[in-house]
């Protein structure tokens, strides 16, 4: 005959172990970066707090200061984590390179179909950043400068395998690829639900297959 276990027993062996200082840290980012992304798509990064960003994730106000330091640790993070990481394609060997430049744009597009949110984030930060003088500016300059790089790097694999027309200024495109991305992200910012930047961002993503195409 079994004999079962006192009511202490069962708790002590429910319990659940303890939560390692990486778990601990995994979840926080879990919680505070779209905390933080909310935030500032809603009202911008100045006029977010740490405090505010703490609570919304459920945390106490202090806990940004605990874990990044500040809110330009944070915000540096996200940028790093949620940012960069999800508006650049990976390289995939089996495309051509007008290919891997129209899937830049798929890109953009898959981020605001799938996470609004995250988009309005991104380009209000990006227009804010230009604005005021902030650390972040020199990521997002740094990070203009690489994408621009990587442009010219596809449009001339484009033109070796003859996927990229030959006469195509290769300097000048790639610094009117961003320019154009940021021309659609600041129409968008002023007109949150006038403004149809899926439609004006898939014509443009039509615009250059024609104009690239030999």
């Amino acid at each position: 005959m079994s004999v079962d276990a006192s009511p202490k027993q069962r708790v002590a062996g429910s319990r659940r172990p303890a939560r390692t200082q990486r778990e601990r840290v995994a979840e926080s980012t879990r919680r505070l970066l779209p905390a933080a992304v909310a935030l500032f798509a809603e009202q911008g990064y100045e006029r977010t707090t740490a405090a505010q960003i703490g609570e919304r994730a459920g945390y106490s106000r202090a806990m940004v200061r605990r874990r990044y330091g500040s809110k330009e640790g944070l915000l540096r993070a996200l940028f790093d984590i949620e940012l960069r990481q999800r508006l650049t394609p990976p390289d995939d060997p089996h495309r051509t390179g007008l290919e891997q430049i129209l899937a830049q744009v798929d890109q953009i597009i898959e981020l605001v179909e799938s996470d609004e949110t995250v988009a309005r984030a991104l380009f209000v930060l990006c227009f804010e950043t230009g604005a005021q003088r902030l650390a972040l500016r020199s990521a997002f300059r740094e990070w203009f400068a690489d994408y621009e790089a990587d442009m010219k790097h596809t449009l001339r694999a484009g033109k070796c395998d003859k996927t990229i027309r030959e006469d195509l200024d290769i300097d000048h495109e790639a610094q009117q690829f961003v320019s154009q991305c940021l021309g659609l992200a600041f129409r968008w910012t002023l007109d949150w639900e006038g403004y149809d930047f899926l439609g004006d961002a898939r014509a443009w993503r039509a615009a250059l297959a024609a104009c690239y195409r030999p």
